[in-house]
Order: C-alpha cells, then sequence, then structure tokens
C-alpha cells in the first residue's frame, strides 16, 4: 500500500493535532502562563506545528511514509490505525478540502458585500456627535501613528461596532452608541477598535478563520482559534486600558455596552462582533481585567521561547519517527 503526500499531509495533521493540543494546555496549567501575547503563541503553535511537521519530513528530509512499516514506539498502533482510517476516507477529504476552501472564500466575499451594503444605507450623525468621533479617533489615531480609517454609521441590528476590510480596514458604529455612552465610554469603544487596526486584526483573523475552514478534518481547529481570538480580544483591552486609562472604567464600559446590546429589540447575539463577543468571552474579558495583575508576573521571554521551541521539535520529530 503506497501513500502519496496528500494522504501523509492529513495524518501529520490529524495525529498531530492529537499531540500538540494537549501538550499545549498542559504546559499553560502547569507553568500558570496568564499573559494574552504569550498564550497566543501557544495556540498558534497548536495550529501550525502538523504544517511544520509535513513541511520538514517532506521537502528537506524527503521522507515519505512507508505504508504496512510501523517501528515500535509509543502510539505507533494508533497512528496505525489512523493511517488505515485515513485511506478510507481519503477519496472523499479532496473534494471536502475545496468545498470548504470555497466556502472560506465565499465568507469573505458576503463579509465584503454586508460592509459595502452597511457603507450604502449608512446614517448621517448629529454633527456634533460626529465632530466627537473625529477629534477621539484622530487623536488616537495620531498616538497609534496610523492614518484615519473611513466611519460608517449604521442604525443596522446585531451589532455595536466593529472592524472590517483586508486592506483598508474600516469601523462601523452603531448609532445607538452615539446617544447611549458618555464621551469616555464612546472613547474607550473607538480606541479598541483603532488597536484591532493597528495590530492587522482583521487579515491575520481572516487568514486563521480560513485555515479553520481548511481543518474541518481535526476536531480542535475551532477550540484552536477560538481561543487564540479571544486571548488577541484580551490583548487589546490591555492595550486600550493603556491609552485610555483606568481598567475599573473601561471594564464599566464593556458590561454596560453588553448591557444595551442585549436591549435592544431584533439584536441578534451570533451575530455580534468586534468590541463585543458571546457571553463567555465578555465574562472572561471582565474579569481578566479586574484581575490583572494578581495571577503573577509575565514570564520571561527565554522560558516561553525555550518551551514553545521544545513541543513544536518534539511533536514535529515524533511524527517524523513514526512515519
Amino acid at each position: 500500500m503506497q501513500y502519496n503526500d496528500f494522504h501523509s499531509f492529513f495524518i501529520y495533521v490529524f495525529f498531530g493535532y492529537f499531540l500538540i493540543y494537549p501538550a499545549v494546555i498542559v504546559s499553560l496549567r502547569i507553568l500558570k502562563i496568564h499573559d494574552p501575547g504569550q498564550r497566543m503563541k501557544f495556540y498558534l503553535l497548536a495550529l501550525i506545528t502538523p504544517f511544520l511537521g509535513f513541511a520538514l519530513y517532506h521537502t528537506v528530509l524527503a521522507k515519505q511514509c512507508q505504508g504496512g512499516i510501523f517501528p515500535e514506539v509509543p502510539g505507533s498502533v494508533i497512528f496505525n490505525t489512523f493511517c488505515y482510517l485515513g485511506t478510507k476516507t481519503i477519496y472523499y477529504l479532496g473534494p471536502l478540502l475545496v468545498i470548504m476552501l470555497f466556502i472560506g472564500l465565499l465568507k469573505t466575499v458576503a463579509a465584503a458585500l454586508l460592509v459595502a451594503r452597511i457603507r450604502r444605507h449608512a446614517i448621517v450623525p448629529d454633527p456634533a456627535k460626529r465632530e466627537m468621533v473625529v477629534h477621539i479617533l484622530h487623536e488616537q489615531c495620531t498616538r497609534l501613528g496610523l492614518e484615519m480609517p473611513e466611519v460608517i454609521f449604521s442604525k443596522r441590528g446585531g451589532f455595536a461596532a466593529f472592524t472590517a476590510g483586508l486592506l483598508r480596514p474600516v469601523i462601523v458604529i452603531n448609532a445607538w452608541l452615539l446617544s447611549d455612552l458618555g464621551d469616555k465610554e464612546l472613547k474607550a469603544v473607538l480606541t479598541h477598535e483603532l488597536v484591532h487596526i493597528y495590530r492587522g486584526d482583521t487579515r491575520s483573523c481572516w487568514l486563521l478563520r480560513l485555515a479553520q475552514n481548511i481543518m474541518f478534518f481535526s476536531p480542535f481547529s475551532k477550540v484552536i482559534v477560538d481561543r487564540y481570538l479571544l486571548e488577541n480580544e484580551l490583548l487589546c483591552d490591555r492595550e486600550t486600558i493603556r491609552l485610555v486609562g483606568s481598567k475599573d472604567e473601561y471594564a464599566a464600559t464593556i458590561l454596560k455596552v453588553w448591557r444595551l446590546f442585549l436591549s435592544y429589540r431584533g439584536m441578534k447575539t451570533e451575530l455580534g462582533r468586534g468590541f463585543l463577543g458571546s457571553k463567555r468571552d465578555m465574562e472572561l474579558r471582565v474579569v481578566s481585567l479586574l484581575e490583572e495583575g494578581k495571577k503573577g508576573e509575565k514570564r520571561s521571554v527565554f522560558l516561553v521561547g525555550t518551551l514553545l521551541a521544545t513541543l513544536s521539535l518534539a511533536i514535529i520529530f515524533y511524527l517524523g519517527f513514526i512515519c
């Protein structure tokens, strides 16, 4: 039985997740790593390590899977089982992979069309409110070294504020924010969206979601991407606090926007993006803000970097050995 590159790719990615994901979770818990930026690196590692293993052993070392030859190492029996199941399903994965990639691209087009529709139906806010928004954005863009993004005001239901666009991100603000929030609260919301633009999150999040669609056969891909994006929100929250001041006031703003978001009829919480998220995510963000500084200091870059390299190389070389 001969294995082609596509099949070995499936084995690397699928089996690799069963090793790297538990290793990442255990490492985060044992070392008590709470810094969002460091946790994001671990989740990203869990997403790309199987790809790195495939690239290393099928390009640099030109190693090929050989059917029926499995050294007696821990996990070889399980690996053999996965290979057997893979040969039974490989003929269906090819078309599904193309379909899922196509669906991911369709979602991108749909999001772009949605923003275009919101732009066409944009409203003109009160001149004083608009001037205040422009003033806040100009002030914070100057501090972040950004160009002023386009701002779209909308009455469409289902969101509070979000940032969209791969090349030239725009900020979309719901009209009720202008009337229900104070100046400081509105500044916090707008600053949060600017931080997303500053960090290039619209592009990175798009790539991660596309990868998630492609990795539909992995049971962990959605969990990894969701956790990465949650940590990214926590990181943006911390950067926002640095720019606007009090973390207690910012946490109160998050809760107020969430309460107002739910109070409006016709809102669909599953469509909430940008400043808001799911109920669980909002609770975690507020708790993280209020407990910041109580969970210990940020781990050293050397420690985290060494652990990341060790985990990645261990999984990559183990996969190469049993394959």
